[in-house]
């Protein structure tokens, strides 16, 4: 992939401290073959750009019913409703929303406008020890793109880091590995029928990824969400711990179930499967 060539993003969130070692710019890339359960980030799951919705944001002026040219916007008593079939995301109805409320979500950059939007924070990084972190969706699903960016931020001595789950070929995990200086891998479960239950695809290619990202020499870490009434029992964290003995792990990352992105599977017209789960207790996660 050359420098001009595009790639899907839907966000880049500056002056993060959690996601590597450092003050580091993240990189949501758009894609992931995942549907977890309690994904915070929905947004992130299609590859291509899609419409949201902030019903509050809306004044109901009905501008965008009357632009729609495929009908897929009607008025309601408190708002509008999408017909979300219908509608073929030319995002006429985003251009004519004064209020905000309808959004796209994602949009196409190339490499180079990556790369000179990350750099602007290049004084952070080098005074912090930190870098740029590719997240997702799942970086793996836009490889080709994801390696461009990072190959193009080492060449300027800028530490490089990814967040995955690893649900990708190893050969395309591995374009993406020569450029990364750290790793931050989501481990979900360690059981691949609860595993499929709770992400919508098998345990085995993630684990075998593990093995092999563990072998590579590059730096890795571990997180692991910490789901009420899927992940927590003491099975699954014996089984956990002896994964950790194996890639010679002592450091694990514990990422709490929460709330915070229920809202957005409103916006996009979907349904939020979780959102009666009460996240962990502070005794819970620090057993």
């Amino acid at each position: 992939m050359k420098s001009g060539d595009k790639g899907i993003v839907f966000n880049i969130q500056r002056y993060s401290i959690h996601d590597g070692p450092g003050i580091r710019t993240i990189v949501f890339l758009k894609g992931c073959p995942l549907r977890c359960k309690w994904c915070s980030n929905p947004e992130s799951q299609e590859l291509m750009p899609e419409l949201s919705y902030m019903k509050k944001s809306c004044t109901q002026c009905c501008t965008c019913v009357q632009v729609c040219p495929k009908n897929a916007i009607t008025p309601i008593e408190d708002g509008i409703k999408i017909d979300r079939n219908k509608c073929d995301r030319c995002f006429k109805c985003v251009e004519s929303c004064a209020s905000g409320a309808l959004k796209i979500e994602g949009k196409e950059m190339t490499v180079d406008e990556v790369v000179e939007e990350v750099m602007k924070d290049e004084l952070f990084y080098k005074r912090s020890g930190g870098g740029v972190t590719l997240s997702g969706g799942e970086v793996l699903v836009q490889y080709s793109f994801a390696a461009a960016i990072l190959e193009a931020i080492k060449e300027k001595g800028i530490n490089t880091a990814i967040e995955t789950t690893g649900y990708a070929s190893w050969k395309h995990f591995q374009q993406v590995l020569e450029y990364t200086d750290y790793v931050l891998y989501d481990l979900k479960h360690t059981d691949e029928e609860k595993h499929l239950e709770g992400t919508g695809v098998g345990l085995s290619l993630i684990l075998n990824n593990l093995y092999r990202a563990a072998e590579s020499g590059k730096d890795l870490i571990v997180r692991i969400p910490l789901i009420p009434e899927y992940n927590m029992d003491e099975n699954n964290i014996l089984n956990l711990i002896e994964i950790l003995k194996n890639i010679k792990q002592d450091e694990v990352h514990i990422l709490p179930f929460h709330l915070l992105g229920s809202q957005k599977y409103e916006y996009l017209g979907r349904k939020y499967e979780l959102r009666n789960l009460k996240p962990p207790a502070d005794n819970e996660v620090e057993s």
